[in-house]
């Protein structure tokens, strides 16, 4: 078995105890002897580890126990805390004779207010397991229990430095006043978390409570679970920073699989360090930084990027340089933590100031004008999940039919009898027989009590017991791995006393309301498995949510290239080919054909609409949840960073979640499967068409040298109103992989709202500027063909610039007009959504750009040799 069940030498200092039989509700004392002899340590933090713990997160508990006797003991170490005795978190072991042995097991750390402070109450207990009897281990002073307490922090964000793994090792002085320095830098506290210990945690959710990671050993690159916990950890929104200069190459191929394509060259000292910013579009003159002297060598690591975006650069080569990681993302420094910080500068002032510092905000760094510009994104809050359970949770119970009589139902039914009570004593006095109303009364009473709960039996059994699930799963590129989140709805018509379990790994925590009083307790039995003990599942329906990730055998990939109709290529992996497939980006969606045998395509002119987001145009009910599901997938994607590579995503029915709620449950639900898009370069002097959703846009400067006016707000990816005519010039990215190409002809697409006036499209032409359209009046949707190659130039890294020169200055009148001239009423006037300046008289109406879209026709080229 996969336990996590390390043999150590030393244990610390233990607690004897002795043992307790217990049966039932009862428990009676045993003698002590040599054979029940015990001990346990509970070792709740790691080295330097007191900001580990956050209230209402998951998190790994250390145990140290030891076996002194010649025969082997089955143990249930169990932990409860202050608040809550009856919920329990504990974990199975086996322990073999005459070892010491270190466990961990997950516990969720209970919602603490931060007026109690920071130090929390916990409890554990041991139950050895023997011949079906329970001993409970008593320590020494004759307690049961084996108490301490552990420390929690408040604090929103949260670094963690995995650093210092052995005892004869600290974290380098120069890495952790760096971290400190930067926090500091962006109002943080100064506190860092330090996961010293030799084996870090094997699951996502044992990092979930961290928001950032700073990697300054490679011990990882041998922990294959500990490594895929942090490749999930990251997917999943967390930043996480490697200090390339403390790592050898192999830690980077690990953590980025196949998907690692850079080369490290070598490694060099330098006693003057100068970083300079790297020439952009949005700017393209290089700024040069400030040069620093220092004493020491700091270290360079002189490497190769690919697929990285540079953010600095140490003598040509890159010093910083980050890209995204599924939700989340990762920073690269190859520069030494030394060149990155200087020593901070007395102030006698402050020093004499009767003003307290604030100890939590004290640094001896400063962090450098370059790190504290990279510090600003990297420390930042993480995006949250892609999609909440409140957006699932309504999906997800459509697909269980669970419903209760109507109201109108049972009000007819109780009318009637009313009614028929009237009648009956009506006509019983009338016949003067009124001394029979009793008995028939009750009678009819009887009768209508039978016929409702005749409904609520059928109705409660009218719909078998049924587990649910709508999730998403992403393949993590360059791995055999796969995250999964999402939501599960159970219902139970009768309640269920099956254990809610799993052995596929990720966390869940149900659904316990009026279940307080009860003892609960959640048993970890092996990696990544297990159950829930004496919860008894309710009747009705219960929602839960979950995430998880798994490493599957047969890896899920996609591979494409283009030809002259758009993408083609074909998807293999663990899952057969779903439906209601869709190739996603940014800038876009266009409906792909995925066949049986795993080949797709997806052609340039098969693009969706902005609020389309499947292929079907009759929609059955199932496509109406999944159109919802993408809905909010695409409309939070811009925050959250998802998309950002091309997606092919299609809906499967076979994807396990694999939780276990008990047998004979009917099986619901569907699962979106989003695999990242690998793109395969055709060969050369083949004529591709590129869709617009592969050629993501951003400003950039204009040709002069002067800012571009305001109308693309790339951050937001959105277009701005305007009233006054403008230039915007644009860098479309041809995705890296097709290049080198040269561009054959474009069509551009424009769809615009207001009286703009008139949209010229500008181009470079050996860097001079060239009107390649002009579209007078424009109305709705206009499409621009462009077939001026020499203005279609595409350089070395994959840019095409665009310029569009918006409005005609020539017609003022489009924009602004006189109030007493409109055609409007003045009453008219103020309604209308136009802004109305009352003190000169006028009426201003604005413009914008609903959407613009760019579709390229190209040929591949064979590299030019650089002499």
């Amino acid at each position: 078995m996969l336990l996590l069940l390390v043999l150590i030498l030393d244990c610390g200092q233990l607690v004897y105890g002795q043992g307790i039989a217990t049966s039932g509700t009862s428990s009676t004392v045993h003698e002590a002897n040599s054979k029940s002899k015990f001990r346990l340590n509970v070792v709740w933090n790691s080295r330097f580890g007191n900001f580990t713990y956050v209230p209402e997160k998951w998190a790994d508990l250390h145990l140290a126990v030891q076996n002194s006797v010649d025969a082997s003991r089955e143990l249930l170490c169990a932990t409860y805390f202050d608040d809550d005795p009856t919920l329990q978190f504990g974990r199975d072991v086996w322990l073999p004779a005459r070892s010491k042995l270190r466990i961990t097991h997950p516990v969720l750390i209970p919602k603490y207010s931060e007026s109690k402070g920071r130090a929390i109450n916990l409890h554990s207990l041991v139950i050895e397991k023997s011949s079906g009897e329970e001993i409970l281990v008593k320590s020494e002073s004759g307690q049961l229990l084996h108490e301490t307490s552990m420390l929690v922090t408040h604090s929103r964000r949260n670094t963690a430095v995995i650093a210092g793994s052995r005892a004869s090792e600290w974290v380098p002085s120069d890495v952790m006043n760096l971290i400190v320095a930067c926090r500091v830098d962006q109002r943080l506290n100064n506190k860092v978390t330090i996961l010293g210990d030799q084996f870090l945690p094997s699951d996502e959710a044992g990092l979930s409570r961290l928001d950032h990671i700073v990697i300054a050993e490679d011990r990882l690159a041998d922990d294959f679970a500990a490594m895929s916990a942090l490749r999930d950890w990251v997917s999943a929104g967390g930043h996480l920073w490697v200090m390339v200069d403390r790592v050898k190459p192999l830690f980077l191929e690990r953590l980025f699989g196949d998907d690692f394509t850079s080369g490290i060259i070598d490694r060099v000292g330098l006693t003057t360090v100068r970083m300079d910013r790297p020439a952009m579009l949005i700017d393209p003159v290089e700024i040069e930084g400030e040069t620093v002297e220092h004493e020491e060598p700091v270290e360079l690591v002189r490497m190769i990027p690919s697929n990285m975006e540079v953010s600095y650069t140490v003598n040509g080569w890159p010093a910083a340089m980050s890209r995204s990681y599924g939700e989340g993302r990762i920073m690269l420094t190859t520069l030494g933590a030394s060149g990155w910080m200087k020593p901070r500068k007395s102030d006698p002032e402050k020093k004499d100031s009767a003003k307290a510092v604030d100890p939590m905000m004290i640094s001896d760094f400063v962090a450098g004008p370059e790190m504290m510009n990279l510090s600003s994104e990297f420390f930042r809050i993480p995006a949250a999940e892609l999609l909440s359970p409140s957006d699932l949770e309504p999906q997800v119970r459509e697909y269980i039919g669970y419903h209760i009589p109507s109201f109108s139902l049972i009000v007819g039914l109780l009318t009637c009898f009313l009614v028929s009570q009237v009648a009956l004593g009506v006509w019983l006095m009338r016949t003067e027989r009124l001394e029979h109303l009793g008995w028939i009364g009750t009678s009819f009473a009887v009768a209508i009590s039978l016929v409702l709960l005749l409904i609520g039996i059928s109705y409660r059994h009218g719909v078998p017991g049924t587990i649910a699930s709508i999730q998403m799963a992403q393949a993590i590129p360059g791995t055999d791995e796969v995250r999964s989140q999402g939501c599960i709805a159970v219902y139970h018509p009768e309640g269920s006393a099956s254990e809610i379990q799993t052995t596929c790994g990720g966390l869940m925590f149900p659904d316990m309301s009026g279940l307080e009083n009860a003892t609960r307790r959640m048993v970890t039995t092996d990696l990544g498995a297990w159950r829930w003990e004496n919860l008894v599942q309710s009747a009705g329906l219960r929602v839960y949510s979950f995430a998880r990730a798994e490493t599957v055998v047969a890896r899920i990939e996609a591979v494409a290239t283009l030809d002259a109709n758009g993408i083609s290529g074909r998807y293999s992996g663990r899952l057969p080919p779903g439906d209601d497939s869709v190739l996603a980006t940014r800038f876009g969606r266009l409906g792909v054909t995925l066949k049986g045998d795993g080949t797709f395509a997806a052609r340039a002119d098969s693009a969706f609409e902005a609020s389309q987001y499947l292929s079907a145009r009759l929609l059955s009910d199932e496509q109406i949840r999944r159109r919802r599901t993408l809905e909010t997938l695409f409309k939070s994607h811009k925050e959250k960073g998802f998309a950002l590579r091309p997606q092919l995503l299609f809906w499967s029915e076979k994807w396990e979640h694999g939780f276990h709620f008990g047998d004979d449950l009917k099986p619901q639900g569907s699962t979106l499967i989003s695999v990242p898009l690998v793109i395969q370069r055709p060969a050369n002097g083949t004529e591709i068409l590129i869709p617009p959703a592969l050629l993501a846009y951003r400003n950039r400067i204009n040709p002069d040298g002067s800012k571009g006016s305001s109308i693309w707000d790339e951050f937001r990816e959105k277009w701005l109103e305007r009233s006054t005519p403008g230039v915007t010039w644009l860098s479309f990215q041809v995705p890296r992989e097709l290049l080198p190409i040269v561009a054959r002809r474009a069509r551009l697409s424009i769809m615009v709202t207001g009286p703009v006036g008139r949209i010229e499209i500008l181009g470079l032409r050996r860097h001079d500027v060239v009107s390649l359209h002009t579209v007078v009046d424009p109305v709705g949707t206009v499409q621009i063909e462009l077939d001026d190659i020499s203005a279609l130039s595409i350089s070395d890294d994959g840019q095409l610039s665009l310029g569009l020169q918006m409005g005609d200055s020539s017609r003022p009148g489009l924009t602004m007009t006189v109030a007493g001239t409109a055609t409007q009423s003045g009453a008219e006037a103020q309604a209308s959504s136009a802004v109305t300046n009352v003190n000169a008289g006028t009426k201003v109406n604005y413009w914008k750009i609903e959407s613009l879209t760019l579709q390229l026709w190209a040929k591949t080229t064979e590299p030019i040799a650089n002499d």
